[in-house]
């Protein structure tokens, strides 16, 4: 599916703090991403206008769970798209989710698509190599190069 294209007019504040989650990334720490991933669920939620939910280090979150009855990321490992993702959920509980009923889709779809697309916003080049390696989920090297999709907007 081509979830990274679905969602194409993001805040300029949403993508100017994914931009600085993103900067040295690769050279951070576990304890210094989990910094940069609180500042953004901070940032971003304040442009979303909804409660801030907390970020939470689990062991046994898998690959990521929103618990919307603590209102709480959960999360076994620092990852951008996860974080972004779970993030989407929150929005969903806190009925901020912009763009969902036009979406036509379930609550993960939903998530997926605007992770996704607002990752491959921020950053296209890194989008494509960690299709590539196979790192990001439900996108192919085929949906990066196959015909177009209608996007939503998002205000």
């Amino acid at each position: 599916m081509r979830y990274h294209k679905r969602f194409t007019n993001f805040d300029r504040r949403t993508i100017a703090a994914t931009k600085l989650l993103r900067r040295n990334w690769s050279s951070s720490t576990d304890t210094e991403k989990w910094i940069k991933m609180d500042g953004w669920v901070q940032a971003v939620a304040g442009v979303y206008g909804f409660q801030i939910p907390a970020l939470a280090f689990n062991r046994q979150a898998g690959d990521g769970f929103y618990s919307p009855s603590k209102n709480e990321i959960n999360m076994s490992k620092p990852s951008i798209v996860t974080l972004i993702h779970e993030f989407r959920h929150a929005m969903q509980s806190k009925q901020v989710a912009t763009g969902f009923s036009r979406l036509a889709r379930d609550v993960e779809h939903d998530a997926r698509a605007w992770s996704l697309s607002l990752y491959f916003k921020v950053a296209p080049v890194s989008f494509r190599r960690l299709v590539a390696e196979g790192k990001i989920y439900h996108i192919t090297m085929n949906d990066l190069t196959r015909g177009r999709t209608t996007p939503i907007l998002e205000l």
